[in-house]
């Protein structure tokens, strides 16, 4: 590791939002280095336009060539812009509300949600966590752990489930078992009365860290409907998973920039 070129990064790093100028003083107490060798390469990233320097208060700031960088890495990196073309269409196609779910260990959360205008359907709150036995969301993610955290959450009480007496270990683990054998599930009023959800694992580089949803109500949804669903459900969450592989991204950061897209509309 180049020593220089690392105290020059974590320099760099520490300007954030939250505090967006720093003097050389508070940089060397902060990272507890030289003043002088923080003074070189404040005035070296200075030079490059890496950083701006506010001569009256010698504060130092980003400047434009950072936030060069920053566009291109925001175009490259921006996941929500790539998948949410993907939700809109599943949701035209099947007419039914569409749900993107990220795996948090053992637990998921919803972090975006298409739903069709002039239809009745539900709303499922975002970015709060559920519990991975929680419905074909979950169990389309939960199927493809490692067997150790498949077991820690079989061994759980499903005290979130409507009723408990409906699911147990044994059922629950047939249903994995399903899920992996034909590459989707589907549950009935898991947690939620009166809705069907069918589900798809996403993937990266063949680990799993998400999955694709749709969910409707009972009394739209007939036996012969759900195969079909479930097939066109896999498809889309197959698409997205290539997607993501082939540019090296994960869903970790889909929050930010749905974020970002929705303060833009």
């Amino acid at each position: 590791m180049l020593k220089t070129l690392n105290q020059s990064l974590r320099v760099l790093n520490l300007f954030t939002k939250e505090k967006q100028q720093w003097t050389v003083r508070e940089v060397a107490d902060k990272l507890e280095l030289n003043q002088t060798a923080v003074y070189r390469i404040l005035e070296t990233f200075v030079q490059n336009r890496y950083l701006i320097k506010i001569n009256n208060t010698k504060q130092y700031e980003v400047g434009p060539a950072l936030a060069l960088f920053s566009y291109l890495a925001y175009d490259k990196y921006n996941v929500a812009t790539l998948i949410q073309p993907f939700l809109n269409n599943l949701m035209k196609e099947t007419g039914e509300s569409v749900y993107l779910v990220k795996l948090d260990h053992l637990e998921a959360t919803t972090v975006d949600a298409f739903e069709p205008e002039n239809k009745v359907s539900f709303a499922v709150p975002l970015n709060k966590s559920m519990p991975l036995y929680s419905g074909a969301s979950y169990w389309a993610i939960l199927a493809y752990l490692d067997q150790a955290l498949i077991q820690s959450v079989l061994e759980k009480p499903f005290a979130e489930v409507r009723d408990p007496g409906k699911l147990s270990k044994n059922s629950l683990t047939e249903i994995l078992k399903q899920t992996k054998s034909q590459g989707w599930c589907v549950s009935h009023e898991i947690v939620t009365p009166d809705i069907v959800a069918i589900a798809a694992p996403i993937f990266t580089r063949e680990t799993i860290i998400g999955s694709l949803a749709i969910a409707k109500p009972i009394y739209r949804t007939k036996e012969e409907d759900v195969d079909p669903l479930g097939q066109l459900v896999k498809m889309t969450a197959n698409q997205i998973s290539a997607l993501l592989t082939e540019n090296d991204l994960n869903l970790n950061a889909y929050r930010f920039f749905k974020e970002k897209i929705d303060q833009v509309n």
